[in-house]
């Protein structure tokens, strides 16, 4: 950043990674000028640490037109994203997890190949599972292609001043010269150890040091031959000398290897593979992190926000981490553009703690109960050398821990309440009507306009699905097959909230009201056969006015 000591933005975004870059995007699209700071440098590599792009992530990815080349990326089209347990990558299998490739993934028609644990998920975009290795170039340079994004490679962000009406932020570039950044609001995506939450004074609370974990990214084309069958995606592996977990990075020669509590690094990645002294490997990094699971107690101080890692850490269950941050900015990112285009007053940012803060608790506590499930079951101390054992007693001791390994875990990997079932219950933005919203867990959920759900999806057209056709803020489903009341066009004109209207007459069950108000973000704000007498205040509750 030679010669520049001064910036002027709307809104400065700490951190560079999945979190950040969406958050920038998705206001860049929304008419937002943003400035993204990253320590790091444009081609320094990612981590590997995040393999799961769930589908939500990728509905929003559809949103900004980037999902294809995501789902395109990592694995070989025909490998397998099957799920395996097993003693070890060349030891016997306990059960399977059948996951499609990308070529069984989408059928000819754009939805989900059929016979698979989510085959029948209600989106248009089902989930990917490539590291995040490859995601963040992708995201990076599809963000590159924002005129309203400026990006700030190898720089690292040192204090920020809340002056009321903007934030300075004050930045040190990795030559040494120092600059300002002067924008409306600040958001902290800057990971687990966050500079920014420290700033706000912050704390994490929950579940701290629940295991340790080594995890090597490794470079190994040898791993692919040592499985006995059909490899796998990820491979568990529980024998009573390891307990670990192998990861194709590209299904050739790049593999993530964790083991817990491991003592001897090359040791445990031999007891892990089932690998005798011939085999070798080149290490591209370690890691070494602990699980835990710590829930910010706010996410907003002033004009500063954090999302993502900065606002919550997760035990690495589902692959939901990265995920949850951008679900957090995609609700955040909405409501500060309609803020900072005048649509909105400054008390619609007041619904994105009250909705985001429970659901991240709510969400964090699925994953931590599925964990502490599989671990009480799969420690190493408790699993016995008979399993290995190719006896009849052996054989036995497998299948039965495979049926129980099946049941504690397909849920983690087809993970349809995660993704669909979360809904907003104490938002000041949506009108609720006293109906309850359906009950989920980690695999399963039920569609619903309940206000505060997700919109559920249907298509409209073969390849046109209803979000889609979603405006940049509201969006009024008419299924009256009747014109809209001419008064509610005029009374969102009056609070300066641009309204989308769209007539869905053949909407399928869960649509059971003459019109549904949608929320660019997804979720549902309103529903009703008819429209409140007195609109006004109607429209001022969605647009935060008091």
């Amino acid at each position: 950043m030679p010669g520049v000591a001064h910036l002027d933005t709307q809104v400065t975004v700490i951190g560079a990674g999945p979190v950040g870059l969406t958050l920038a995007m998705d206001l860049a699209q929304r008419g937002i000028d943003v400035t993204v700071v990253e320590r790091r440098a444009e081609d320094e590599p990612a981590d590997a640490k995040c393999n799961t792009v769930a589908a939500r992530t990728m509905e929003a990815f559809r949103r900004l037109r980037v999902a294809d080349e995501v789902r395109a990326a990592g694995l070989a089209d025909d490998f397998p994203t099957d799920v395996i347990y097993c003693t070890a990558i060349s030891g016997e299998e306990l059960t399977r997890i059948r996951m499609p490739s990308r070529d069984e993934r989408l059928a000819a028609d754009g939805r989900s190949a059929p016979g698979f644990p989510d085959s029948e998920w209600p989106t248009p975009e089902p989930v990917v599972r490539v590291s995040q290795l490859y995601l963040n170039p992708i995201l990076y340079a599809h963000a590159r292609t924002f005129e309203r994004i400026t990006l700030l490679p190898e720089t690292a962000f040192v204090r920020y001043e809340d002056h009321g009406d903007a934030v300075t932020v004050h930045c040190e570039h990795r030559a040494g010269e120092e600059s300002s950044i002067r924008s409306r609001y600040l958001v902290g995506c800057d990971g687990g150890s966050s500079p920014t939450r420290k700033q706000m004074g912050v704390a994490l609370v929950g579940d701290d040091a629940i295991g340790r974990t080594r995890s090597s990214l490794v470079r190994c084309p040898a791993i692919k031959d040592l499985f006995p069958g059909k490899p796998a995606w990820m491979s568990w592996v529980v024998n009573p000398r390891a307990t670990g977990t192998v990861v194709a990075i590209d299904g050739e020669k790049l593999w993530l290897i964790h083991r817990t509590d491991a003592v001897d690094p090359d040791g445990s990645i031999r007891d892990v593979l089932g690998a005798g002294d011939d085999l070798t490997w080149e290490v591209v990094h370690h890691q070494d992190w602990t699980a835990r699971r710590l829930v910010a107690e706010r996410c907003r101080d002033g004009n500063v926000f954090i999302c993502g890692d900065a606002a919550h850490i997760w035990i690495p269950f589902a692959g939901y981490g990265m995920n949850a941050g951008i679900a957090d900015c995609t609700n955040l990112s909405w409501m500060m553009a309609a803020v900072l285009n005048g649509q909105a007053g400054d008390g619609l940012l007041d619904a994105h703690e009250r909705e985001r803060h429970p659901i991240t608790e709510q969400v964090s506590q699925l994953a931590m109960g599925k964990a502490m499930e599989y671990m009480q079951r799969a420690q190493r101390r408790r699993i016995p050398a008979i399993l290995e054992s190719r006896s009849l007693l052996g054989r036995l001791v497998r299948k039965r821990l495979g049926r129980q390994l099946y049941d504690i875990n397909w849920p983690q990997f087809a993970c349809e309440g995660l993704n669909f079932g979360y809904y907003y219950d104490d938002s000041p933005i949506i009108h609720y009507d006293g109906a309850d919203a359906p009950s989920y867990d980690m695999g399963t959920a039920t569609p619903s306009t309940v206000p505060g759900c997700r919109l559920p999806h249907f298509w409209m057209t073969e390849r046109q699905s209803v979000y889609d056709v979603l405006g940049p803020n509201y969006t009024l489903l008419n299924r009256s097959r009747e014109a809209v009341d001419d008064r509610v066009g005029p009374a969102f004109e009056r609070a300066r909230m641009p309204l989308r209207v769209v007539d869905v007459p053949d909407a399928p069950e869960p649509y059971a009201h003459r019109y549904v108000l949608a929320r660019t973000d997804q979720h549902v704000a309103w529903r009703g056969d008819a429209f409140p007498a007195d609109l006004d205040p109607f429209v001022a509750r969605l647009t935060g006015h008091p």
